[in-house]
């Protein structure tokens, strides 16, 4: 009822809904294009007046699909992202959070999405970020804040350099699981993800990573993102333009 009352007061009759998951584009319209285009079409769109119709767009997967120009180009008009880049977004444009989720995880009700730096639990040469200075780092792609802003953000925060003191840094944009692989094998001594793909993917290997950073910085709702990286609970929820 809120999102029809939202968008039947603009004249436009076709919306564009971005989506983000962390895979590529095709696997991610094939995952979200039926709740975000097809199902809210029938279900929302049919009692607009006049009606209208949803088409989904992968976002933040690649430099490509990065969410923030096609905002300012008005080519997605809602966005289902983590709460972390609800935050963002409703900061930056006013847009206008329409739900969050909320999931048991552990017997807790969190709504949280963290991002994680992660190492090898029995990597014993990097216990604490302080550790990372002469190790070798794997990001994700420039524009992520998850996998790459935060992250730097958080070793600038403990006194390490990215591109000063560690001794390599790596960017294999969204293919987390290759250098997720690279940090378990030894390859690499330290990766970026958020706690949803880790928790998602990897759940059951946690006993095997150890959480290098706990830090804070945006909030939603009372929630402060990133939460706690230690509590590894997906999370997303629907933002709207203020158009």
């Amino acid at each position: 009822v809120l999102l029809a009352f939202v968008l039947s007061a603009a004249t436009e009759n076709v919306y564009y809904v971005g989506g983000w998951q962390p895979s590529d584009p095709a696997a991610v319209t094939k995952l979200l294009a039926p709740l975000f285009q097809d199902y809210l079409t029938q279900a929302v769109g049919s009692k607009l007046d006049p009606p209208a119709r949803f088409v989904f767009k992968p976002v933040d997967i690649d430099l490509s699909t990065s969410s923030r120009p096609m905002i300012l180009n008005d080519e997605v008009h809602m966005l289902y992202v983590p709460n972390g880049n609800i935050a963002c977004k409703a900061a930056e444009f006013s847009w206008v959070p329409l739900a969050t989720q909320r999931n048991l995880f552990g017997g807790v009700t969190t709504g949280c999405d963290a991002m994680v730096v992660f190492s090898r639990r029995n990597n014993t040469a990097v216990t604490k970020m302080e550790d990372l200075k002469g190790k070798k780092a794997a990001f994700g792609y420039l524009l992520s804040g998850a996998t790459y802003l935060l992250g730097y953000q958080r070793l600038l925060d403990h006194g390490v350099h990215a591109y000063r003191d560690l001794a390599q840094v790596r960017f294999y944009g969204s293919a987390y699981e290759t250098y997720y692989k690279a940090v378990m094998s030894g390859e690499l001594d330290v990766g970026l993800a958020t706690s949803s793909w880790l928790a998602t993917n990897h759940g059951k290997e946690m006993d095997q990573l150890r959480v290098l950073d706990e830090g804070e910085g945006l909030s939603f709702e009372g929630e402060a993102y990133p939460a706690p990286a230690t509590s590894l609970v997906p999370s997303y929820g629907l933002i709207v333009s203020n158009k």
